[in-house]
């Protein structure tokens, strides 16, 4: 067997993470141990690790993410020197795009991304920031992705998803892998309309939950 970093889902469990780094918000590293798991029903009191809460409050973890390329559901915005793709489906709602670059990205607007409202550069800078992969760029006519290379590493989001940067495969509990994205964002609320990935619910439902260990504060 490899030794390459990976997260399994678990059928209406937690994810089990093989040989990925763990590191809380302010990148102090956490967990120590070849494989843990971690909560995904949202109700652990030993966030993030599973403590077997799911066994009991009625979780379904159902999987309803698409497998298939991100390449078959993104649509496309043509700007100057850049093209925007925008997948939906797999969008965590976290607010970079809006809240970094509203000229570009509207709300309440359709279409919502104007490719034409700031510079190339501005836009790739804030597609950067895109914590889940929905947003990405190309500066080559109909490219693929240009996407930074990150080190492998799972990182739980303040009152939010699982940060999964470095190219980690995320497999079904069916043993299906999902298609293998730089990054990505992993429900841990456990309310996804997206399973296993993270759809925004965190912000409906009041999700609370650290970023490291809740012994480490």
């Amino acid at each position: 067997m490899d030794d390459q970093p990976r997260v399994n889902v678990t059928e209406n469990g937690p994810y089990e993470i093989d040989g990925l780094p763990l590191a809380d918000y302010e990148g102090n590293s956490f967990g120590g141990q070849d494989t843990v798991y971690l909560c995904r029903c949202g109700g652990s009191s030993n966030k993030p690790f599973c403590d077997g809460t799911h066994l009991n409050n009625g979780f379904d973890g159902t999987e309803v993410a698409d497998h298939g390329p991100q390449a078959s559901r993104r649509d496309t915005y043509v700007g100057d020197g850049v093209t925007i793709y925008d997948d939906r489906s797999v969008c965590a709602h976290a607010g970079r795009c809006t809240d970094g670059l509203a000229s570009v990205w509207k709300l309440g607007v359709e279409p919502w991304i104007d490719p034409h409202g700031a510079s190339s550069t501005e836009i790739m800078e804030v597609v950067k920031q895109c914590p889940s992969g929905a947003l990405t760029y190309t500066q080559v006519e109909n490219g693929d992705p240009e996407e930074t290379s990150s080190d492998s590493v799972l990182v739980p989001a303040p009152n939010g998803p699982y940060l999964v940067r470095g190219h980690v495969p995320v497999t079904s509990s069916d043993g299906e892998p999902y298609e293998n994205r730089e990054h990505v964002t992993l429900c841990r609320c456990g309310h996804s309309d997206n399973k296993p990935f993270c759809s925004g619910k965190h912000w409906d439902v009041d999700f609370q939950a650290g970023s490291g260990p809740v012994d480490q504060g």
